[in-house]
């Protein structure tokens, strides 16, 4: 339950512990490549020991090849684009909480003024 407990109670703690960095986003992404890898190579070889399959490997892999398309597109792409928006906003509002602990004001604008 510890996995899940703070999706609910801290979605921003979560998120950080996920896409904290683009080293974790990278990690993340790859481990939903090898989960989608594996699940077409399974289908390829389930799809080899039934009866009517077993001499044509080319139908096999031209059928895969147009079905990749999507579940990559849906397995892999998408979450990686989630992922990558997850990063890129904490980004911002660590940015953000960093500008509010100046009293609102940013660094460039602490400058002296020009006598």
């Amino acid at each position: 339950m510890k996995w899940i407990t703070p999706i609910w109670s801290d979605p921003v703690g979560w998120s950080e512990w996920v896409a904290k960095t683009k080293w974790r986003v990278f990690i993340w992404v790859l481990i939903h490549l090898c989960f989608v890898s594996f699940g077409l190579f399974a289908i390829y070889w389930q799809l080899q020991k039934v009866g009517g399959f077993q001499d044509s490997r080319e139908l096999i892999l031209l059928v895969l090849s147009g079905a990749a398309g999507p579940i990559l597109f849906i397995g892999v792409a998408f979450p990686a684009m989630y992922l990558y928006a997850m990063h890129r906003l904490l980004f911002m509002l660590r940015a953000q909480k960093k500008t509010s602990s100046d009293n609102g004001e940013h660094k460039d604008d602490k400058q002296e003024p020009a006598t």
